[in-house]
């Protein structure tokens, strides 16, 4: 993992720990969707530049910190995948931890058309 990564899944777990951080760096976080991206978080659905502000908005506001480790591939069909752990602490102070692969299609233009994740770890 690097920073720095041309592949749009490294870029969305850094940018997620910057949204986190920083609340003025959320439209960096969603600049990375596609208008009309699709997410799919175990069952939860969300479509859409507004279901995905409204997810990511709250997602950002129940977090003080957080910090993804991630390995990304490229897979044979296109794809990427990532499989990531992340620490952090919630607004009421609690340390949790939690893990996940995530798959994603990524549009010509390198944004996410469509992401689904898959809890290794739920937070706890």
């Amino acid at each position: 993992m690097t920073e720095a990564s041309s592949l749009t899944l490294d870029r969305y777990l850094a940018a997620t720990d910057r949204a986190v951080a920083d609340k003025a760096a959320l439209d960096d976080l969603l600049d990375l969707f596609d208008p009309d991206a699709m997410v799919q978080i175990d069952d939860a659905l969300i479509q859409a530049a507004a279901g995905i502000r409204e997810f990511c908005q709250g997602f950002i506001a129940f977090h003080t910190e957080t910090k993804h480790y991630w390995n990304t591939t490229v897979l044979p069909d296109g794809r990427q995948r990532v499989e990531w752990v992340c620490a952090a602490r919630t607004i009421d102070g609690a340390v949790i931890t939690v893990a996940g692969i995530e798959h994603a299609i990524i549009g010509p233009d390198g944004r996410i058309v469509e992401l689904r994740n898959t809890f290794t770890r739920r937070p706890d």
